[in-house]
């Protein structure tokens, strides 16, 4: 008989590891202070893209496993999952490292007439953008379809599993710095802007950092019900309010790169708390399993994380 798997944490990682755990037959229960609304999942752009995500080698394989899945859900409505044409802007050519976690065919270099003319260098590629807003709730409720369990409340050690005849996966994210007392996991704050769609908009982003701090962003994902303007990547800030200070600065690098902007109506402002580390802890210890420290990836690794998770689980019973 299978052991039961009690999953922390209720954000992309828990819920997707979830999934595919009860797809093998498991008895999986996730244990979360937050449901996936108000997790740092809830925040994100989350077009596909191995942003701030570490080892590389590791992270081509994991989301290409995640791009092809992804694919699968585009087939469902209500999944919150369709491609769209995304323009990636690079430096130099040796930065594109993240070419070889798309599926062949998937991408092509930019012409000067598809390209921002300050920004000479770049890819054209047909990805999934995954609409949060959308996306959280059909995992949850795909969850609990297949008999999956949530149950509200925080964890504060795992020693309380110590007696139990159980896996524990732990997807916390940055939490994890807390729970485990992991000092390499740190804050990487992003700053979005949700402003009212404009349909003539396209999704682009730049790949490198710009102002003297190089800690500021720029991309543009159209959604349904907004318009995500990007954006920070500010390592070690630990204050997840939003600083008007910031909002000018992200529309004009954001206009820089996407010439169809025009007048922004602001929906809403809001910081999300990336769970950065040096790389992502997906390794097993025991009877627990870590999988956390997804950087700016979090969506885009998912499945392929989710899918290694199940091999050490195996490894148990």
């Amino acid at each position: 008989m299978k052991k039961q798997v009690k999953i922390i944490g209720c954000g992309v990682s828990g819920l997707t590891t979830g999934i595919v755990l009860l797809g093998e037959g498991y008895d999986v229960e996730i244990i979360t202070e937050k449901l996936p609304q108000d997790t740092t999942s809830s925040k994100a752009a989350a077009v596909w893209f191995p942003y701030e995500v570490n080892p590389r080698d590791k992270a081509e394989i994991w989301g290409k496993v995640s791009f092809l899945k992804f694919l699968e859900c585009c087939s469902d409505k209500d999944s919150g999952v369709s491609m769209v044409p995304l323009t990636v802007l690079i430096e130099k050519e040796e930065d594109a490292w993240w070419i070889n976690a798309l599926p062949k065919g998937e991408m092509r270099k930019g012409s000067a007439t598809e390209l921002p003319e300050a920004f000479p260098l770049g890819y054209i590629m047909e990805v999934p953008l995954v609409e949060t807003q959308l996306y959280l709730n059909y995992l949850l409720k795909r969850f609990k379809s297949l008999s999956g369990k949530v149950i509200q409340r925080k964890i504060t050690s795992l020693t309380e599993f110590d007696d139990e005849d159980t896996i524990v996966v732990n997807c916390t994210g940055l939490s994890s710095r807390e729970l485990l007392n992991d000092q390499e996991l740190y804050p990487i704050h992003g700053q979005i802007i949700k402003a009212k769609p404009q349909a003539q908009v396209s999704c682009i982003l730049a790949d490198f950092p710009f102002g003297e701090t190089r800690d500021r962003l720029a991309y543009v994902v159209p959604r349904k019900d907004c318009l995500v303007l990007g954006g920070t990547s500010i390592k070690g800030e630990e204050e997840d309010r939003p600083n008007p200070d910031l909002i000018a600065g992200i529309i004009e690098r954001c206009k820089a790169i996407e010439g169809n902007i025009t007048d922004i109506e602001i929906q809403s402002v809001e910081v999300g708390l990336r769970p950065g580390r040096f790389e992502i802890r997906l390794e097993r210890a025991g009877n627990v399993i870590h999988n956390y420290g997804h950087g700016g990836g979090g969506f885009t690794v998912s499945w392929g994380c989710a899918a290694e998770v199940l091999k050490l689980v195996q490894e148990i019973g």
